[in-house]
């Protein structure tokens, strides 16, 4: 069609296109700090003075002299917020690290590997209580040490530590400060844990301590990757049914369920992983845009961003508050369940969440109604063997090839960042927007290519978004959701066609390219953010999954009511 006409014409299936790109925008959206005059609500701007303390200096495990300048400050700080009598320091022993750490080993107690040759100084470990009626209770944690020394490819070590983790440990801070006068049912801790960069050591040892953690009924761990954006909920314990249900009083929540899958193939670990060894439920928290900083120099004060901290703060304040107030989430067991949920942020401040059964339920139902469109089809004499033999082989050499094309792109610009490629890991800076050029580019070529054989192209995305639903439903349900709901929304632009109200066609499916969008482009960029440049080819391959449902409805509406658009 004419752009013309389509621009005078199609006024509707337009504005329900231009709003749904807009809204996408908004659900990883970080609030506006609150002023530090407001001393019963989490205020990064008091956040971010303990930051221009603490990050003044590298302070890493070896840089010993500042390490004990930062580890003093915090001492000094919890004294004045909670008094001296609920201040504690855990100090171990090389000998007494090493000893923990062969035990956790020879066992094999931990998915993580500890390096008991890294431990060439003491560990020190700071904690902070507000004492409720229960001594049992919350643990909030994030480490003090900042990255001293060059790790992977493209990191230059020596950090302030204004971000990593200065985040986590001013937001530690803030909550202490805000919640020091509250008369908790449940205990508040704070745990400060030392050398998480070179082998998270404080944590290991902190989780050795069994009296203390017989009083951990759930963990908050703070993390920063990354300068700005919203704080990911990225990883949870195991069987986290209850874990997501306590998720849910948070403000503002970011999470997807897929993250603890696409975070299980990273070479990353966080001191999360020494409290779940011990069965500890909760949940894990970063900041993953702006990866430049990450473990360099440029990771300093003057490079902070306090609307991402205000996030940070602001979202598990309401967790922290809802589990104080209750005696049962202290109760022993209440966190155990069976099963995991699937989850995700539809928009800001809009979290989804079922159990593993819904997800049955629903994959279950999307196959009758797969069934029920194949017999339309096979009645109206409408599947073409040529689809089999034509539009589908064709369409796999479409995606092989454009799959190619990413790692292509990724290896050249790995190449010309001088660094090295890797599918989870390639640190180069400056890709975001020639990594949305291309992924720019790569839509307009499958909407061009989708366009003469649309109906054919919707039909065999809905068959293989409901393959992939039914796999990962029994296979990998956090990530169930993405392909479940494609097929929904592939399904239902499929029967709306058998209406006769246009108007009602078109707000059909505008609603449903819309939600999708609106899950699609938010997960796009948080698997760019948390795979780097590396990814792209993963991101083209979700695309093209996700892009053979939503760009058919989308060019079958614009195409209105010529003939055979949708037959």
């Amino acid at each position: 069609m004419n752009i013309t006409n389509i621009l005078k014409n199609k006024k509707l299936p337009i504005v329900f296109l231009l709003i749904t790109l807009v809204l996408s925008t908004f659900v990883l959206y970080t609030p506006k700090p609150v002023s530090n005059d407001k001393t019963g609500e989490f205020s990064a701007i008091r956040a971010q003075e303990h930051i221009e303390v603490i990050s003044r200096k590298p302070h890493s495990y070896y840089d010993r002299e500042e390490h004990e300048e930062v580890r003093q400050y915090l001492i000094e700080t919890l004294d004045n917020y909670l008094g001296t009598d609920n201040v504690y320091e855990y100090d171990y022993s090389i000998d007494t690290v090493k000893s923990e750490i062969n035990r956790i080993n020879n066992n094999s107690l931990s998915s993580y590997n500890y390096n008991a040759n890294g431990v060439i100084h003491p560990i020190r470990n700071i904690l902070g209580v507000i004492p409720g009626t229960n001594e049992e209770g919350i643990f909030i944690m994030a480490h003090y040490d900042s990255r001293g020394h060059v790790g992977r490819s493209g990191e230059q070590g020596r950090s302030y530590g204004a971000m990593d983790d200065g985040y986590g440990v001013s937001t530690m801070l803030e909550l202490a400060y805000i919640l020091k006068d509250e008369n908790p049912k449940n205990s508040i801790y704070f745990l400060f844990t030392d050398a998480e960069e070179v082998g998270l050591y404080g944590a290991l040892m902190a989780s050795s301590e069994t009296s203390l953690m017989n009083n951990a009924k759930f963990l908050i761990n703070l993390e920063s990757r990354g300068s700005h954006g919203p704080s990911y909920m990225f990883e949870t314990s195991n069987n986290n049914h209850k874990v997501i249900e306590l998720y849910k009083k948070a403000s503002l929540p970011v999470t997807y369920s897929m993250a603890t899958a696409v975070y299980s193939v990273m070479p990353n670990f966080t001191d999360f992983t020494a409290m779940t060894d011990i069965n500890i439920p909760g949940l894990n928290f970063a900041t993953l845009a702006g990866l430049d900083y990450y473990h360099t120099p440029l990771d300093r004060y003057e490079n902070i961003n306090i609307s991402s901290i205000q996030h940070m703060g602001s979202q598990i304040e309401p967790i922290i508050r809802e589990f104080i107030s209750d005696d049962k989430y202290v109760t022993n067991n209440y966190f155990d369940a069976n099963s995991n949920q699937v989850f995700f942020t539809l928009f800001a401040g809009v979290l989804i969440s079922y159990s593993k059964i819904f997800s049955i339920v629903l994959v279950v139902t999307l196959l009758l109604l797969y069934i029920g469109i194949i017999l339309i089809k096979v009645k109206e004499k409408t599947i073409k063997k040529e689809l089999l033999t034509k539009t589908l082989p064709k369409g796999l050499l479409v995606f092989l090839g454009l799959v190619i094309v990413g790692v292509i792109y990724s290896m050249i610009v790995a190449f010309l960042g001088k660094t090295t490629f890797s599918i989870t890991y390639t640190r180069v800076s400056n890709t975001e927007i020639p990594t949305l050029i291309l992924i720019g580019l790569i839509s307009l070529l499958l909407v061009k290519l989708f366009n003469k054989k649309s109906n054919d192209i919707l039909f065999i995305g809905v068959s293989l978004n409901l393959l992939l639903a039914i796999l990962t439903t029994f296979t990998l349900e956090g990530a169930s959701f993405l392909f479940a709901f494609t097929t929904l929304f592939g399904l239902i632009a499929l029967y709306v066609d058998k209406l006769n109200n246009k108007l009602i066609k078109d707000i059909a499916l505008g609603i449903s390219y819309g939600l999708m969008l609106l899950m699609m482009i938010p997960i796009l960029y948080s698997f760019y953010m948390a795979l780097t440049v590396g990814g792209v080819a993963i991101l083209l391959v979700l695309l093209i999954i996700n892009g053979t449902v939503t760009f058919p409805i989308i060019i079958n509406q614009f195409k209105g009511d010529e003939k055979n658009a949708w037959k």
